[in-house]
């Protein structure tokens, strides 16, 4: 029986140290937190009025059988620990085998699909919910797309989102985005995109999408959007949630950024990742141009603290596109500390859910636990807005 319903792991990091501080403000939640460094550690929760658990754990270099007399203790695992595929994969072999749940922060569309691949059938055995890609990326667009599909039903034929944002990117965020772009689709034995494996076969539910290849005038708002990083990850996450949910058969999926949005990167280094072109450049050359942070910071509290993201989304049926729109706005920095709210209320989620209700697998967000989580995000402070058009 698990001792607790939420492990931290990464709990010393920029991310799991936000998320860690979600976590003492949850009463009567039993957690723990788990990292390679107990000083650091035993600093982050110095002054807290109930202190978690504390276990000491090198993921990357302990044994496997070490990871998972750790993972055996929770509900859920809730992991920061990245880049994810360097590091990840411990634990979610962890909690396949043990049928644990699992949440994370990563952004990388590469350890997804190989996770699906190596892990979806074990877990669906387990009844683990191994459900990746829990932060910003890809939790408001994932959602957005089954809001409106819950609203449309069967009539749903395609969702346009574009999305305006203020943030300011860590390093961590960059080295994704750079292993992201070097990174190839995995096929494995499969013969097909992991994204679209369902119950040992591929799903008939495809996702055609389209980015932008520039900027481009978008008249449902006015103004023009463009490419961004993490674009084509927000679309991997809608094809998985796509093939499991059986939303559309052809759902067609378009996305893009406003350029009044400020992501905290020059203008020439936005469009270069967008647009995943080859920077022949080093990263340290692009921090002493200003364009991206010093490595293992992030931004201040006061940065975050102005930080936005709005997500709207235009559905479009047979009849009529678009037939109407769903607005989703997030109030403070969606990158980290958003980030880090999302990643916690995922988790819970998936403890208020029980398993007779949602098979185990390699799962998004939204194909995981999308209604209490859509629940908990807008109890704790995101509004949604549903306009017919």
């Amino acid at each position: 029986m698990a001792l607790y319903d939420v492990i931290l792991f990464g709990a010393s990091g920029f991310t799991g140290s936000l998320a860690l501080e979600f976590l003492l403000q949850k009463p009567g939640l039993k957690f723990a937190i788990c990292g390679r460094n107990r000083e650091k550690l035993e600093k982050k929760i110095d002054g807290a009025s109930s202190k978690p658990d504390v276990f000491v754990l090198d993921v990357v270099s302990a044994s496997q059988d070490d990871v998972e007399e750790v993972v055996k203790k929770a509900r859920c695992v809730a992991t920061a620990i990245g880049p994810f595929v360097e590091y990840g994969e411990p634990l979610v072999k962890a909690c396949a085998k043990l049928g644990v749940d699992y949440v994370d922060t990563s952004g990388e569309s590469t350890f997804f699909r190989m996770m699906i691949d190596k892990y979806d059938a074990q877990a669906k055995e387990s009844g683990a919910r191994i459900v990746v890609h829990c932060g910003q990326d890809c939790v408001p667009w994932d959602l957005m797309v089954w809001k409106l599909w819950k609203h449309l039903g069967s009539e749903l034929t395609g969702v346009k989102i574009l999305a305006e944002m203020k943030s300011r990117p860590s390093n961590g965020t960059l080295q994704t985005a750079m292993l992201n772009m070097k990174s190839k689709p995995p096929r494995g034995g499969l013969g097909f995109d992991p994204l679209y494996l369902v119950d040992g076969k591929k799903s008939e539910y495809g996702t055609k999408v389209t980015l932008p290849k520039g900027s481009q005038f978008y008249q449902e708002v006015g103004a023009n959007g463009s490419p961004w990083v993490m674009g084509p990850v927000m679309a991997n996450a809608v094809r998985r949630t796509n093939a499991v949910l059986q939303m559309a058969p052809d759902l067609e999926y378009h996305e893009a950024l406003l350029d009044s949005s400020d992501v905290g990167m020059t203008g020439m280094f936005q469009v270069a990742f967008g647009m995943s072109m080859y920077l022949p450049f080093t990263m340290g050359l692009w921090r002493r141009l200003g364009a991206l942070p010093e490595e293992g910071g992030g931004p201040s509290r006061e940065e975050m603290a102005q930080g936005f993201l709005t997500v709207t989304g235009y559905a479009s049926t047979k009849a009529k596109s678009p037939s109407c729109k769903g607005v989703m706005k997030f109030y403070t920095d969606p990158g980290y500390k958003d980030t880090a709210r999302m990643f916690v209320e995922a988790a819970l989620a998936l403890n208020d859910l029980p398993k007779a209700e949602r098979a185990g697998g390699v799962l998004s967000p939204a194909a995981a636990c999308a209604e209490k989580l859509f629940d908990r995000l807008v109890a704790g402070g995101t509004t949604w807005e549903l306009t017919e058009l």
